[in-house]
């Protein structure tokens, strides 16, 4: 049977990147990441609108909005953009970065949800988003403790879910989620010219592995740290990319494409993670260093006696060409202050935020008493453990290492004359800055927000967490130099022969280099297990999931039948007070999704009926279950049932005008 919305929405997908890169005179994968964040800020409105289901209806008025406008063309136009489309899409590069993609779609799509994080809130919130059509309503997000995380990834790991509309299927999710990662590296194979499938294929297998040479979590579960990373690193390199335009040397449409694509970075940037907003402020800070630095030097034209005196009009001109970069650094605070307004009226916020601000506005938490300890664990770690979790093939860099190496890089490359030595110097101070910024962030964080995380007082435990949480930084400037020099190569190779190996090198060269760099640093044991290890994994994970859930959690999960999949809403689950579930809630809570449930464990020998009652209204439930228990729970709850006769077990509403609670039985 064909699926329509699949074909519906492959129609309207490669109409909009043909169309885009036929407009501005881009190559397709220039064309894919900006579409991706196109995309996203789409999806993202209509899920504050609770209509995720309207990008169908979206995506049909995109074809036949298409059809019209090329009926309207001349022959001799329509026959233009043919020619382009046909050159496109049959490039070296377009192909190389489609078979990539086809390849991973297809070994990813049967994976399953298996990482920590993943059960807390990213499988689980996407989940909510494939059966609510949208963000929860109040009170109803299904993780209360990550409320606030934003969903700029989530409604594209949706919108691949959806494309199977008959059932949830979590493999499709890490479809989504590899490919936003992937587009951002697509970009590299702007210059890969000519069908050589030996070098198209190794450079395909190392986009797929380069990051794996900082960062192993993302090729497990749905990591935003590296979602953020290649982010991060295609607005470094799409900054480097404004050179002609700061100059005055491209046209209107060209400028266009080049500063909205950097404003749409940053403006899906901020909603990947919270802490996307860090990585946001250090872009905006390189794009103001970086178009300085190219207008350096023009100042001594305007005095002088053979200089002409600036007139007004000349100033206003002047003036303007701060206005792009002005609107690139207002677009991340425009999305990101929708998403903190919306997380107010919808009452969502997270554990982390909630600490973050109580650290800064009041004394209640103080300095982790374990700060040595945590300074040596960080110190260690960062010095002198790897960042793989096993031996790559060649070279194993520790977290300084990988840093001087970046910065060893940076002055090979205008060592060289990759890059000029203005800019060169430019991205040499911001990289050695930002670094060491960010890296002294993640020691302020473990020593206050993450202060009760003992795992990290042991450097094995500090090295998963820098290698996760530095991934923007390390991925991303590895992202960002991998560009810069294959954009500044060229001349590189000017001196080879003009036999068949000399044309080779010129051509190919560049992209050997790469190659060469990410086969000796990259993690081949996890990327293969990313791609085509996990197979042989997914039952025994299946089965570790189900083996979470005991006798209470699946009576729970079956009185929830009750309350169907369409609608928001949140129960509180009443649990024993004599053990400790907090495992079992998180994979309840996944399995529970899109319902919402808040866990209380109480000993109800010793709760006063009042006492209860204000419990439940704090924790905005519309339903109330309690577990099987040997405590008195009538004691507890019959004077606030219906027919004054409580059982557990068993699903109630609950009615509250705020004066009197009444608990009305749903299941039977």
């Amino acid at each position: 049977m064909i699926n329509i919305t699949l074909v519906l929405h492959i129609c309207a997908v490669l109409i909009c990147i043909l169309w885009l890169a036929y407009f501005f005179r881009v190559t397709l994968v220039e064309i894919l990441p900006v579409f991706v964040c196109m995309l996203s800020l789409v999806l993202y409105l209509l899920a504050m609108l609770h209509h995720l289901s309207w990008i169908d209806a979206l995506a049909a008025a995109v074809v036949a909005v298409f059809l019209i406008w090329f009926l309207k063309k001349t022959r001799q136009e329509k026959k233009v953009f043919r020619k382009t489309c046909l050159q496109n899409v049959t490039s070296a590069s377009f192909v190389t970065a489609f078979l990539l993609l086809l390849v991973v779609a297809v070994c990813t799509s049967g994976k399953v949800v298996s990482w920590w994080d993943d059960i807390n809130f990213w499988a689980s919130d996407v989940k909510s988003l494939y059966y609510l059509d949208g963000f929860a309503g109040k009170y109803g997000n299904v993780s209360p403790e990550f409320g606030d995380y934003p969903p700029g990834a989530q409604v594209i790991k949706w919108w691949f879910l959806h494309l199977n509309p008959q059932v949830f299927r979590e493999g499709l999710a890490f479809v989504g989620y590899y490919t936003m990662n992937m587009v951002f590296l697509f970009p590299l194979l702007k210059k890969l010219r000519g069908w050589n499938v030996p070098v198209m294929v190794l450079t395909a297998a190392a986009l797929w592995l380069f990051p794996s040479i900082a960062e192993v979590y993302g090729y497990d579960g749905f990591c935003a740290d590296l979602t953020m990373a290649c982010i991060y690193g295609g607005f470094l390199l799409a900054v480097t990319q404004l050179g002609e335009s700061t100059e005055g040397r491209c046209d209107r449409r060209t400028s266009l494409f080049l500063y909205g694509r950097c404003g749409l970075y940053l403006g899906v940037l901020v909603l990947v993670k919270s802490v996307g907003f860090v990585w946001a402020l250090f872009g905006i800070v390189f794009l103001l260093l970086y178009v300085r630095s190219g207008s350096a030097g023009k100042a001594e034209t305007i005095s002088g006696a053979e200089n002409e005196t600036v007139s007004d009009g000349g100033r206003i001109r002047k003036n303007r060409k701060w206005l792009p970069s002005a609107a690139v650094a207002a677009f991340p605070v425009l999305t990101g202050a929708s998403w903190m307004l919306f997380c107010l009226l919808m009452r969502r916020v997270t554990n982390t935020t909630t600490t973050a601000v109580k650290y800064m506005t009041t004394d209640e938490y103080g300095i982790s008493g374990y700060t040595g300890e945590f300074a040596r664990a960080f110190l260690k770690a960062f010095t002198g453990l790897p960042l793989h979790k096993e031996r790559t093939a060649a070279i194993d860099l520790t977290p300084l290492g990988l840093y001087l190496c970046i910065c060893l890089l940076v002055i090979v490359f205008y060592k060289i004359k990759v890059i000029s030595a203005r800019r060169g110097r430019t991205i040499l101070l911001f990289t050695i800055v930002s670094g060491a910024l960010f890296y002294a962030v993640i020691f302020v964080a473990h020593i206050t927000i993450f202060a009760t995380e003992t795992q990290y007082l042991e450097a094995e435990g500090m090295i998963s967490s820098i290698e996760r949480y530095g991934a923007p930084f390390t991925v991303g400037t590895l992202l960002f130099l991998a560009g810069v020099f294959l954009e500044g190569a060229d001349g590189l190779w000017e001196s080879c022969g003009k036999n068949a190996a000399g044309r080779f090198f010129r051509k190919y060269g560049a992209y050997l280099c790469l190659v060469l760099f990410v086969a000796l640093t990259a993690g081949y044991r996890v990327g293969y297990d990313g791609l085509v290890g996990h197979h042989g994994s997914t039952e025994k994970k299946l089965e570790e999931r189900a083996g979470m859930l005991g006798s209470d959690e699946r009576l729970f999960l079956d009185a929830l039948g009750e309350l169907g999949t369409k609608d928001s809403t949140r129960v509180c689950y009443i649990r024993r007070g004599d053990a400790l579930c907090w495992v079992n809630n998180s994979y309840t809570a996944y399995e529970a999704s899109p319902v919402s449930v808040v866990f209380r464990s109480v000993n109800l020998n010793d709760a006063p009926t009042d006492f209860m009652v204000q419990e439940i209204r704090a924790s905005h439930a519309s339903y109330l279950y309690a577990e099987e228990t040997e405590q008195d729970a009538g004691a507890v709850f019959d004077r606030i049932t219906e027919d004054n006769d409580f059982t557990c077990g068993m699903l109630y509403r609950i009615s509250d005008d705020g004066r009197e609670m009444k608990l009305i039985q749903v299941s039977q």
